[in-house]
């Protein structure tokens, strides 16, 4: 059974501040997505219109740009590793990048349309969502550069929105939707199968998993009520809480503390508390706000937008702390210190 839930009063939450370091605007144009490195070191962001990533010091925020062949959109990071899918005339590819060396060091192609890409906990498994014609599937990529593909139904009209593997490498959570509505795919990658589907109610637009795996995290948008988050309890693959968001979400990031997610939409960041269930606060940074990434502790957040910038807030810290980051930031500019506001209804 599923609870419905409405935004709490900010005034009974206790939230952390959020504090605006500053903002890094990069050449290679409108941003698709983000990653950071699991040690916490690199910030990756794709750039589709320019067939470029930019590889970020997490410290200084100082900048590489790594060319890649064709349009590169998803992406996820390990410890001094990328991977980027790119969609290039004739072929998609998942591109691997050496984010030490800040070059291209592999690239495998997947059948049909490359969407989103994970990586096993393990690193030595690649995930990519396909879509071709006729079918969706999900490629297994080892590290030989073998390619098995898991068949995931029925293609017609169907996209594959999202995925993200399990804190064990064996599950992968895969989200298909069509125009009406979607599917939360779980699928056994030892087995070579999908276990369950999780019907949701309007198409995907991301999903998350908790630091533990036990919830995922669905972003869904319905042209006539507007954006909501499915909350679902992964041991039981059920929806056990719905938050209606409003807005158009795009992508979302756990923190890994697992206090918050950290849902992008078009004009803000809405940060929702996972002890309330509920939108606590919403970041208005930047006009086009595209993607959103978390440090591994937890405490910056980076908010990346449709024109090229990357904005970096500290999260929870407090004044001398804040003085001590500004310092090590390169940023263009250093907006005024932000407390936490109350959430739009």
């Amino acid at each position: 059974m599923h609870k419905n839930t409405v935004p709490a009063d900010v005034t009974d939450v206790v939230e952390p501040d959020f504090v605006v370091l500053g903002t890094v605007a990069v050449p290679g144009g409108a941003i698709a997505d983000l990653a950071v490195s699991t040690d916490g070191a690199t910030l990756v962001a794709t750039h589709y219109g320019d067939d470029s990533v930019s590889v970020f010091d997490a410290d200084t925020m100082a900048a590489a740009a790594v060319g890649v062949r064709g349009g590169p959109l998803f992406v996820t990071a390990t410890e001094r590793r990328a991977y980027v899918t790119t969609s290039a005339q004739g072929q998609d590819v998942v591109a691997v990048i050496d984010t030490d060396t800040e070059r291209v060091i592999a690239a495998y192609p997947v059948a049909g349309t490359a969407t989103d890409v994970a990586i096993s906990p393990d690193g030595t498994r690649i995930f990519v969502g396909q879509a071709e014609q006729d079918r969706v599937g999900l490629a297994v990529i080892n590290t030989f550069g073998r390619i098995n593909t898991i068949d995931l139904g029925d293609g017609m009209g169907r996209t594959v929105d999202a995925l993200q593997a399990s804190s064990n490498g064996r599950l992968v959570y895969v989200a298909t939707s069509d125009a009406e509505s979607g599917k939360l795919l779980v699928v056994d990658v030892v087995e070579g199968r999908v276990i369950r589907d999780i019907p949701v109610a309007s198409p995907i637009r991301d999903i998350a998993l908790s630091h533990d795996g036990a919830l995922a995290y669905v972003a869904m948008f319905d042209t006539h009520w507007g954006g909501s988050i499915d909350v679902i309890d992964t041991a039981i693959n059920e929806i056990t809480a719905k938050v209606g968001i409003g807005g158009a979400p795009m992508q979302m990031a756990v923190s890994p503390d697992g206090a918050r997610v950290y849902i992008a939409d078009y004009e803000h960041v809405a940060v929702l508390s996972t002890e309330t269930t509920s939108i606590v606060d919403t970041l208005t940074v930047t006009a086009e706000p595209s993607c959103v990434a978390v440090s591994p502790d937890s405490r910056k957040l980076y908010i990346a937008d449709h024109e090229g910038s990357v904005t970096v807030m500290s999260v929870g810290v407090d004044a001398a702390a804040h003085e001590t980051e500004l310092m090590t930031v390169n940023v263009t500019t250093v907006p005024e210190l932000r407390g936490l506001q109350a959430a739009a209804v």
